[in-house]
């Protein structure tokens, strides 16, 4: 490789063109675009000022960031465009003036694109005029060549600002990037790469890496294609080695490697020194494309140079079997100019290896931009910068001098002092629009220079100092503290790793950073942190945490007003998206809970996973040295959850270590008796270790738990069965997937060999720890399934799930029978009689695949087995009459035909095992409401951003006004006849109805009553409409609002929020109890996460100390207390339940003769309490806190 002598950077010729767009023959054509609503006066004019023709803004008439001050240009066309594109145009300029501070932007128009779509802000200074001049790369455009027209926006003002514009001119600048790219060199990297798959795992040990290692016996590969095009099928690292010469003539120069989007894992080595690689399932966009830099240190200037990477892949779920190097750019830099960073007056290195992550506590630092010397020839050029984050939202701008430099350059260094360092950390992403201009003021040069792979390394790698030996008492009993962290202390102080951001869509998925206002605030006499709309987080963790245990975390928040407060505890494949809510108002129908006006802690068991949030994307950074938490504020005061006041404020933050068996709940089951289920189960897939969920389950007090095995339609987390997509996790945590195709004549197998499946581990788990095993599955139908057995529409057609399938099941077909039967043999079978904890199955249905069928056979089938003629005509005429006319007698036979399917269901489980259970939830969607949509879902959500006066509150409050008025009778309605109104989309189908009275005499099946509301779980009727032969089960399933989905990190979704405080968290499960004596809770969520972990623990205690046996309602006087007798051979069981909103002293009277010496014992305390006996009752002093239970035990004397 010949590299040419360095050329001079030689000046173009610069222009300069006036857009005519001001005189008063223009006014006409000035418009407003988006103007506020009402408003009859203009918001701007043209006038003569200080001799100059200006238009003038009044910042007050204008609706920030949407109305626009705009004009076609002359021609209503891009004829002007074209001009300014001919000429070379590459800036924009402007003078401008005000009478007090705002912010504005600078808006390009062409047709066909929204006025935001090319913009760029500047700001408006009181004083004298300022130029502004704004270079073409700062409004993403190559060119002016479609302009046809501008406009400006207000984005933030004091009060009504008057911002005056004249001199509008494009232009062209003597020097741009190119006037000395010869100084720069590209090398490429496509073509042929030495290839090695590594399925042993042995490329490390034996240093695959280093410069020397012989690769002539690997395979050639080319770049640009992935390794399963090439031949290669392989899961598991592949490595790949080039070697590339760098001429000496670059001596002391820096390498940017930029290679390709990876979405896996990877790992980079420049001659034999690792230099950069991501890890985690869910990366930020930004870091997707590779790019790496390499210090000169380790460059070879002059000689070959060995780069070597090692990359994951395999068929990944969501990424595919296209592995490698697959598309991109693939390319080797040096390139002179580059940005570098310093400490004050230190040595500089490129910015993407200045580590920043000490900036947040405000330590200095410096950036220097260099520029060939030939652009200050002449004395008095200077470099005006603007530092921004990637949305334009200013940091820092100013001006410095240029000085000479090394090799034939000079340099600007701009000061970044402690205000701007904390700035530019807690921005992420740096951009820099900078411009020369000569001593006389005139535009030199203008270019942008990204900075998008800033260095964190330091936060994400180091741990803090642990703290000296604590042990505090807590609720728990005497723990180890960890770590505590004083929210209100400054940033500039407290050492805990930190972030925030607002929530901006355009940040989805990317390093977050967008400005957002977070405040220390004083409330009820202590001091906390809170932020307007948007987040912080912590790192919560001191020492070396220990991955795969257990942990404790308590937050301190205040209970002043209305707070909707959702929380992520993101550590990696455990992460939960947990929150509380405070009430709303005392008739609120959802939220009533009063508030407390005290500070209060919410407690949330974590089972740590080994990774967490880094710099790279979520599961990019080790666990073991803390792991994020997460604060949103999502209460938009005219739009998301406007009937809050406030989202989350914190003041203190505390880390406990909490062992899994030593600290469990001690509950007092009632032996030789029937036995209630408190468990859980989400839908999210079983991509965790299962052991770590079983010890929190262990420490919650949940004596079941129900991971989701089968998901969606055929996603299988069992062993491999033929008829499913295998799946599993593998060594760095992607979910693979090993698919099924029948036609080939093949056998499921494993998604990752010699790996034991989710489902084994979760057997493994829960029999050594103790806990019931539930596994849940959403079934369907396999791939296996006949065509037909599948179910048929009104109009002849298979009918068609909602989501992520293209059939349905037909439960009236017995080969659909077959195959259900088939995954029971295979799920549940083998493992029954080594497994006492397996207590039975979790069928829910999803994307609703179990639907009424109305194909000829099965209307034969009714005809036939209901003594009713079908009408004339053809199949389509007898399906038009099952759904019309005969509509509720072919409903109620298929309801009865549905209850036979899950009673032989039941029959077979049994047939395994005589205890086993069929537990069973009818409907698919997340946010379950009923009659209405669900508050959280999309189909009411787009009310609430309607503009005022009928979205925000008023779309709340209207919402809450039509709920008050329905009845359990109407929700019932609902249940039997599949009619869900708006809620479903105004579907009407009768699968989506239940009828529990089919299930009195079926011993063995459990039907799930939704109540994931006060709306709900306070309608004693609606409740009890679905006790079976075993009695009442209620699930929980708590809707997740998905507002700021994706935007705090690439892997968060939503929030499952629910009531604070902690007396109230359990509410809509004690009402369960109050109203119907539930046999049976389940907490049905998306992630699996769940706070208030003291108050859940103690109303396990309680539920699960009861049998699950009839009981008898003794009459007290206190409305609000339901006490129930369980008479057994063990001694007779009392459940007082209190539902009241605040606290109190109780006598509880038990009716009957019962002899002398007759103990009652607290279940929860495990102790015997006094008790006075009289001729005809037994009675105990109760001090009841609201919304608990109770349990007790009388036992005669000994």
């Amino acid at each position: 490789m010949k590299l040419l002598a360095r050329r001079e950077a030689k000046p173009a010729d610069a222009k300069s063109l006036a857009i005519d767009c001001l005189g008063a023959a223009n006014a006409s054509q000035w418009t407003v675009e988006n103007p506020p609503e009402g408003q009859a006066a203009n918001p701007f004019g043209l006038e003569e000022r200080d001799g100059k023709r200006s238009l003038t803004l009044s910042t007050g008439g204008l609706v920030p960031a949407r109305s626009t001050v705009r004009i076609l240009l002359p021609g209503d066309g891009p004829a002007n465009g074209d001009v300014w594109a001919r000429n070379r145009a590459t800036y924009v300029s402007f003078l401008c003036s005000s009478d007090k501070p705002a912010r504005m932007t600078f808006h390009l128009l062409q047709r066909g694109k929204s006025a935001g779509t090319f913009q760029t802000g500047f700001t408006a200074r009181p004083g004298q005029w300022q130029r502004v001049v704004l270079p073409l790369g700062e409004f993403k455009l190559r060119t002016f060549a479609r302009v046809a027209g501008i406009g400006f926006r207000v984005a933030e003002s004091q009060e009504d600002a008057k911002v005056s514009i004249s001199e509008i001119s494009v232009g062209s600048m003597p020097y741009s990037d190119d006037s000395w790219k010869s100084h720069r060199l590209a090398i490429s990297l496509k073509g042929d790469w030495r290839f090695a798959t590594d399925p042993g795992d042995q490329g490390m040990k034996e240093k695959w890496h280093a410069p020397g290692f012989d690769d002539s016996s690997w395979k050639i590969l080319q770049a640009g294609l992935p390794w399963q095009a090439q031949g290669i099928a392989h899961h598991g690292f592949g490595w790949y080695r080039q070697k590339i010469l760098i001429p000496k003539e670059l001596a002391g120069t820096p390498l940017r490697l930029t290679l390709t989007s990876i979405p896996s894992d990877d790992d980079a080595w420049f001659n034999g020194v690792r230099v950069g690689g991501w890890s985690g399932e869910y990366k930020y966009t930004d870091r997707l494309l590779r790019v790496y830099t390499v210090p000169p240190s380790l460059i070879r200037y002059g000689q070959t140079n060995t780069i070597v990477l090692r990359i994951w892949g395999g068929n990944l779920s969501f990424l595919g079997d296209k592995s490698g190097l697959t598309a991109g750019p693939l390319v080797a830099e040096l390139d002179p100019y580059c940005v570098k960073m310093r400490p004050p007056g230190g040595e500089e290195v490129p910015c993407e290896l200045f580590d920043l992550s000490d900036a947040r506590q405000g330590k200095p630092f410096e950036i220097v931009f260099p520029f060939p010397a030939e652009v200050a020839k002449e004395p008095g050029v200077q470099l005006g910068y603007r530092l921004t984050d990637f949305n334009g939202n200013d940091i820092l701008s100013g001006k410095a001098p240029l000085a000479a430099g090394p090799d034939s350059t000079v340099r600007a260094v701009i000061a970044i002092d402690r205000q701007a360092a904390q700035a530019v950390y807690l921005r992420g992403r740096l951009k820099a629009s900078l411009l020369l201009e000569d001593a006389a003021g005139k535009p030199l040069y203008s270019g942008l220079r990204e900075m998008d792979h800033l260095s964190f390394a330091k936060r994400d790698e180091t741990p803090l100092p642990a703290l000296p030996e604590t042990v505090e008492a807590t609720p728990y009993g005497e723990l180890k503290l960890v770590d505590e962290i004083d929210c209100s202390m400054s940033l500039f102080d407290d050492p805990h790793p930190y972030l925030q951001s607002s929530f901006d869509h355009s940040q989805d998925r990317m390093t977050p950073g967008g400005p957002v206002e977070v405040k220390v605030v004083e409330i009820l006499g202590r001091k906390a942190r809170e932020s307007e709309i948007g987040w912080f987080a912590y790192r919560v963790g001191r020492g070396k945490l220990k991955p795969h245990t257990t942990y404790l975390l308590r937050i301190e928040y205040p209970e002043d007003k209305p707070r909707y407060c959702p929380v992520e505890i993101q550590t990696g494949q455990n992460y939960m998206d947990v929150g509380w809510k405070n009430g709303v108002a005392p008739d609120d129908v959802y939220d009533n809970w009063p508030l407390s006006n005290q500070w209060q802690w919410y407690d949330v068991i974590v089972p740590l996973d080994d990774e967490t949030v880094g710099a790279g994307g979520t599961g990019s950074a080790p666990a073991e040295n803390g792991f994020w938490v997460y604060f949103m504020n999502k209460v938009f005061p005219h739009k998301y959850y406007a009937m809050y006041s406030a989202g989350p404020a914190v003041a203190r933050i505390k880390l406990y270590e909490i062992d899994p068996e030593k600290h469990a709940p001690a509950i007092q089951k009632p032996q030789g008796l029937p036995q209630r289920v408190l468990m859980f189960d989400w839908e999210r897939q079983a991509d965790h270790e299962p052991a770590d969920l079983v010890k929190y389950a262990k420490l919650m007090g949940y004596s079941a738990i129900s991971p989701l095995i089968l998901k969606w339609a055929t996603a299988n987390y069992a062993e491999p069965l033929d008829g499913y997509v295998s799946v599993n996790i593998d060594a760095r945590n992607y979910w693979v997937r090993r698919f099924y195709d029948a036609a080939k004549g093949e056998h499921a197998e494993p998604a990752v060999p010699g790996k034991e499946s989710v489902h084994v581990r979760y057997l493994a788990a829960t029999k050594r720890l103790g806990l019931d095993y539930i596994p849940r599955f959403e079934w369907g139908g396999s791939q296996d399934l006949p065509k037909e057995a599948c179910a048929i529409d009104v109009n002849g057609q298979p009918t068609k799930p909602n989501r992520f399938h293209t059939w349905c099941g037909n439960l009236l077909n017995p080969l659909t029978w077959d195959d259900l039967k088939k995954l029971m043999d295979h799920l549940v079978q083998p493992y029954a009689k080594d497994n006492p904890q397996l207590a039975g199955v979790l069928w829910r249905i999803r994307s609703s695949r179990m639907p009424i069928s109305y194909g000829p056979a099965d209307l034969q089938l009714f005809a036939q087995e209901t003594s009713t003629p079908l009408p004339p005509g053809g199949e389509a005429q007898w399906a038009a009459w099952a759904a019309g006319v005969m509509k509720a007698k072919y409903d109620d036979w298929w309801h009865r035909k549905r209850a036979q399917f899950h009673a032989r269901l039941v029959e077979l489980l049994r047939g395994y095992r005589p205890d086993l259970s069929l537990y069973y939830f009818n409907w698919d969607s997340d946010k379950f409401g009923l009659i209405e949509p669900d508050i959280t879902a999309w189909a009411f959500v787009k009310n609430v951003v309607k503009p005022a006066p009928e979205g925000g509150r008023a779309a709340y409050e209207k919402e809450r006004q039509v709920r008050k008025d329905f009845t359990a009778e109407d929700y019932i309605h609902v249940m039997r006849t599949g009619n869900f109104g708006h809620a479903f989309g105004d579907l009407n189908r009768a699968d989506l109805g239940i009828r529990p009275e089919l299930y009195k005499e079926i011993p063995g099946i459990r039907i799930f009553a939704p109540a994931n509301y006060l709306c709900y779980a306070d309608k004693p009727k609606y409740l009890n409409y679905f006790r079976t032969a075993d009695g009442l089960a209620m699930s929980n399933p708590v809707s997740y609002d998905e507002i700021g989905s994706r935007a705090i990190n690439p892997k968060y979704e939503g929030n499952m929020i629910t009531p604070a405080g902690a007396t109230f968290s359990m509410a809509l499960e004690l009402l369960a109890y109050f109203h119907g004596d539930a046999r049976t809770i389940t907490y049905t969520v998306y992630t699996y996460g769940r706070g208030f972990a003291d108050a859940h623990r103690r109303f396990a205690q309680a539920f699960l100390a009861l049998p699950a046996i009839p009981g008898d309602v003794v009459d007290q006087p206190e409305p609000d207390l339901k006490v129930r007798l369980y008479p057994s051979d063990k001694g007779t069981y009392v459940g007082v339940a209190h539902k009241g909103y605040a606290g109190k002293t109780l006598t509880v009277r038990i009716p009957g003769r019962w002899k002398k010496g007759a103990t009652v014992t607290d279940l929860v305390a495990n102790k015997i309490i006094p008790a006075a006996q009289t001729d005809d009752a037994l009675e105990f002093e109760l001090h009841t806190g609201p919304m608990a239970l109770h349990a007790y035990r009388i036992d005669p004397p000994r």
